[in-house]
């Protein structure tokens, strides 16, 4: 076992396919009545507005070896097949991904691409919905970057591509060219020396380039602000979605006010600029050049309210269990039981979402304080919910995302009220949520430094230092199993001591002084949330 202070982080990356004879074994855990096939089909295919490429180009789009980049439907990345669409024909595409017809026909995703997950308990599949995915999306980016870079500057692999797609030659390349610059900036380049993962992404950073990088420029310059895009190093775990749309807060900072349609249509606008959305202001209007797919936003949000927590499929010992339910009680409900929330008119059963800091890594709060250099075409405007006066050197990088996107959200849907106000998040702080289905979501904490509950028990200073994070799932532990098949994607993880970092494993000392008999019992129950 190395130890946490040998080395810095390091994710290694060990990228291997998911067999599809292996993975089209899975059963569904059960996540309530609510949970049904028609709502499953919207969440893993309704179209949001991400545009990443024409589908023509995804088909065609080979790797600098020759092989075609789609030719496993992703799952050398973890992405999951899509094997029981009712509603149509999915292209052999993975969950999240999909086929939409605008102008062109695109290739699109939407957030079932993160948030499904497919564990292996004693050789078995099993799916569960809105859970974190175990995906390498750090791979996936940089592969997809390569293959186009290689196809537009390569001869013999451009004319390949050419004859495939079906484009005029010259018109092909300038698309490709634009494709690329537009995109690299903002994703590609962005991507650290260090990879995040497997489960693991900087979306905020995602977000922020996008956003100030690509859209808030002048239309001469394509929108473009190269120097508004910084280095995407903040990676943090993939968040379940169940009871997303019943915290009064969300993010992992809990810096974003949640809880009723207005603020999960800002949510939920936000994130897709993070993933091949894109609003360009004209002037004072706002959605004429706008991919979002606002009502599809909403028909998402309302398939996602339905999915239940994970019911736990296996033994339980129930004697143990109700000891367990005393020690939850005394040790943990007072940050993660359900407690009435701030109202959110119309909506006044929010649950609280409790913000605190509790020793863990800082690095991922410190994003908030990211700022841009430019604030291009959205300077002098003022954010609509707070009345703030966007100034035009080196702005909060999150006030400007907050002006274009509740800009084009009013604009579409003026009755919406972005009025409510929250107290600033405290340093190195992080949300607390209902523990409902928290033995789905390991890795634990924000970062996934921690592979399973029994680990988040132990002082930080005896938890593991290195782990595989992959899809085995260790049942007595309650997290990610100490080895993982080798045919999996996964990733090694190296935890650092440093607060700093973004990949400490260090804080959230609570139920550590609990005897092992009692640690078990907590265990037990957490099991039956």
């Amino acid at each position: 076992m190395l130890s946490a202070l040998f080395v810095p982080l390091v994710v290694i990356i060990a990228t291997t396919c998911f067999p599809h004879s292996v993975l089209a074994q899975y059963s569904y855990v059960d996540q309530g009545e609510e949970w049904t096939d028609a709502n499953r089909d919207l969440f893993y295919t309704q179209d949001q507005g991400s545009e990443i490429m024409p589908y023509a180009w995804a088909q065609a789009l080979r790797e600098p070896d020759g092989q075609l980049f789609w030719r496993d439907s992703g799952s050398r990345y973890g992405f999951l097949p899509n094997l029981d669409l009712e509603s149509s024909d999915n292209h052999g595409l993975p969950v999240g991904f999909f086929v939409v017809g605008n102008k062109d026909t695109v290739l699109s995703m939407n957030c079932a691409a993160c948030h499904t997950r497919q564990i292996i308990v004693e050789n078995q599949e099993y799916r569960i919905d809105g859970g974190p995915a175990f995906a390498d999306f750090y791979a996936f980016f940089k592969d997809l970057f390569e293959a186009v870079e290689h196809t537009k500057s390569n001869k013999v692999a451009f004319q390949v591509f050419q004859k495939d797609v079906g484009t005029p030659s010259r018109k092909l390349q300038k698309q490709l060219d634009d494709w690329y610059t537009t995109n690299f900036l903002v994703l590609g380049e962005s991507l650290p020396v260090i990879p995040w993962g497997v489960g693991r992404l900087d979306a905020l950073s995602n977000i922020f380039n996008r956003v100030n990088g690509a859209m808030i420029g002048s239309p001469r310059d394509n929108f473009l602000i190269p120097e508004n895009v910084s280095t995407a190093d903040y990676p943090v775990r993939f968040p379940f979605l169940w009871n997303v749309g019943r915290q009064d807060l969300t993010q992992w900072t809990g810096s974003s006010i949640n809880g009723n349609r207005d603020y999960a249509l800002a949510r939920n606008a936000a994130q897709l600029c993070g993933v091949w959305g894109m609003i360009h202001p004209r002037g004072n209007n706002f959605l004429v050049d706008n991919t979002t797919n606002y009502e599809g936003l909403e028909i998402l949000e309302e398939s996602v309210r339905t999915i239940g927590p994970p019911e736990w499929p296996w033994d339980l010992d129930f004697d143990k269990a109700s000891q367990g339910a005393e020690l939850y009680e005394n040790n943990c409900a007072s940050c993660h039981g359900i407690q009435p929330g701030a109202p959110r008119p119309p909506v006044f059963d929010t649950w609280l979402t409790p913000v605190h800091n509790v020793g863990t890594d800082i690095k991922y709060w410190l994003n908030l304080a990211r700022r841009a250099p430019s604030s291009g075409l959205m300077t002098g405007r003022k954010i609509p919910s707070s009345g703030y006066e966007i100034q035009p050197y080196n702005e909060l990088a999150a006030r400007l995302v907050a002006v274009v996107n509740q800009t084009a959200l009013l604009q579409k849907f003026p009755e919406l009220d972005f009025t409510l106000t929250k107290d600033p998040t405290p340093p190195g702080s992080y949300e607390s949520r209902v523990l409902e289905g928290v033995w789905a979501s390991a890795p634990y904490l924000h970062n996934g430094s921690v592979p399973s509950l029994a680990e988040l028990l132990k002082p930080a200073v005896d938890r593991v230092s290195v782990f595989e994070v992959g899809p085995a799932y260790d049942l007595v532990n309650v997290g990610i199993a100490e080895e993982q098949p080798e045919w999996a994607v996964t990733s090694v993880f190296f935890v650092n001591p440093d607060l700093f970092s973004g990949d400490s494993n260090a804080g959230h000392e609570y139920g550590t002084d609990l005897s092992l008999e009692e640690k078990e019992a907590l265990l037990e129950y957490l099991k039956t949330l």
